[in-house]
């Protein structure tokens, strides 16, 4: 039976093949059975909310007075559809730095497992050292999940489903400058010399970028202006001025003390000049009438 069986099929094949009859993979042209394939690291799918990196401090195009700065930054992952990615690298670099610095995701992790509390967000690292200077930093988060992939293959009969890494990266940059170095005072308006009226242009020249510019006149408390001004109603006599420049990291520079003199000129005396023509004035036509007597009186005598 089984010899006869045998003989059988084979012969439906040999007219199979001779009629052109063409015989299909069962497997495949079953939906439901797949093939299962191992793929590499694929982009995340169109849609999906992609981790998001704050740089808080230091703010972008700050300057700071101190080579040891605070790295304040955030990271945050939302969930979208079926796809959970989770952080598989998270590490920052500077532009004074040859290498990026890893965090220890295993050990935030087990801290995280351990105090029963929700995964961090929000993190800190001290920086030392950072040279004087312009410069950038960059945190980058990777975020990476795994998944079971079904693609339509030969004409969406058969399918194949893929065992996939998808891997995204996310940044945030920062630029500011280091400035540790007070600013040079080049030159002051005023001088060393007697003025003689009360008000003196105040020009400062430095060798930086300043933010404020104060004085401070005679041991008074300081006064801040924003430029170039005016010192006005200067009282007579002898008097000292300071000044002091702020640059935009908030470091002070002070020039040398200023010592000036002034002297009031003494005004023209309109008024007692006006009061004395007057009583000339009057003196005058009083003189009249008096010589006028006199000789009638004589010509009255002699008649």
């Amino acid at each position: 039976m089984r010899k006869t069986a045998l003989v059988v099929i084979s012969t439906a094949l040999l007219l199979s093949v001779a009629t052109g009859t063409v015989f299909v993979n069962l497997g495949k042209a079953n939906p439901y059975l797949r093939d299962w394939k191992v793929d590499g690291e694929i982009p995340v799918p169109e849609g999906t909310k992609l981790p998001v990196v704050t740089i808080s401090n230091p703010q972008n195009n700050s300057y700071h007075a101190s080579k040891n700065l605070l790295l304040n930054f955030s990271a945050v992952i939302e969930k979208s559809g079926n796809i959970s990615l989770g952080f598989s690298e998270l590490y920052y670099i500077g532009s004074w730095q040859n290498e990026r610095t890893d965090f220890d995701l295993n050990a935030l992790y087990a801290s995280w497992v351990r105090n029963n509390s929700s995964y961090p967000s929000e993190f800190s690292v001290n920086l030392t050292d950072v040279p004087e200077g312009y410069h950038w930093l960059e945190v980058c988060a990777v975020a990476t999940a795994f998944a079971y992939e079904t693609r339509h293959e030969i004409d969406g009969i058969y399918y194949t489903t893929y065992y996939v890494r998808y891997k995204t990266i996310s940044s945030s940059t920062a630029n500011f400058t280091i400035d540790t170095t007070a600013p040079d005072i080049l030159s002051v308006s005023m001088e060393n010399k007697t003025y003689d009226k009360a008000s003196i242009p105040f020009v400062l020249v430095t060798n930086e970028p300043v933010s404020q510019v104060l004085y401070s006149l005679d041991g008074q408390d300081t006064v801040a202006i924003s430029g170039n001004s005016t010192l006005t109603d200067l009282s007579a006599g002898n008097h000292t001025v300071a000044v002091y420049a702020r640059d935009l990291a908030g470091n002070i520079g002070t020039s040398n003390a200023v010592n000036f003199t002034v002297v009031m000129p003494e005004p023209f005396p309109t008024v007692p000049v006006l009061a004395a023509s007057a009583a000339s004035i009057t003196a005058v036509a009083c003189a009249g009438p008096i010589i006028t007597r006199r000789k009638h009186r004589k010509e009255a005598q002699q008649t």
